[in-house]
């Protein structure tokens, strides 16, 4: 059981919800740069666009419109990433100073659900870690074969997070029905 003491603390709740918000403003983001924003979907949008039909614009020129257009959008993106690593230091400090609020992995008194849930959350942060380390390099690191694996590795984060999502949310529910009856309210209010 939680220690409701320590972790339903408004710097707690201001920490999760910080982090879960920003979270999904970044998957919106990737979401957009994916499907409807996407460069080449964009461009064709363009060229075949019937107001735009007297410019006879070149797919080339039409792809670099589609960058600008959503690179302002993207910017976003790169800023609620600084703001995860904030939040990110802002977890592991308060997590250091005021303990961990659940039984770790090894502990040989956690159940297996509590074993699970460790490891659910031990993957999911190494995973933000990663993110944030990774987008740090694409942005301010080299442009080497180093910052390619960087990339790879940032682009496949979006499969950390939808798993977690659905574990924390399936969580949550299990909780609320369980020994953990109120958990998402004292989460949101305290």
């Amino acid at each position: 059981m939680l220690e409701d003491r320590r972790y339903f603390t408004l710097i707690h709740r201001v920490i999760h919800w910080g982090i879960a918000l920003t979270m999904l403003f970044i998957l919106l983001t990737v979401l957009l740069r994916m499907g409807w924003m996407e460069k080449n979907g964009m461009a064709e949008a363009l060229t075949s666009s019937p107001q735009l039909e007297a410019y006879d614009i070149s797919q080339e020129d039409a792809v670099k419109a589609a960058k600008s257009i959503r690179g302002n959008m993207f910017q976003w993106h790169l800023y609620a990433g600084y703001l995860m690593g904030v939040l990110l230091l802002a977890r592991l400090a308060y997590t250091y100073s005021q303990g961990i609020f659940y039984k770790g992995p090894f502990n040989p008194q956690a159940s297996m659900r509590e074993k699970f849930q460790a490891w659910v959350y031990i993957v999911f942060y190494t995973g933000v870690a990663l993110s944030v380390m990774t987008g740090l390099y694409i942005k301010f690191g080299p442009d080497d074969a180093l910052g390619d694996i960087a990339k790879d590795m940032h682009v496949l984060a979006l499969w950390y997070l939808v798993p977690f999502l659905v574990l924390h949310l399936g969580g949550i529910v299990l909780g609320e029905n369980g020994k953990e009856k109120g958990i998402a309210s004292k989460m949101i209010g305290g």
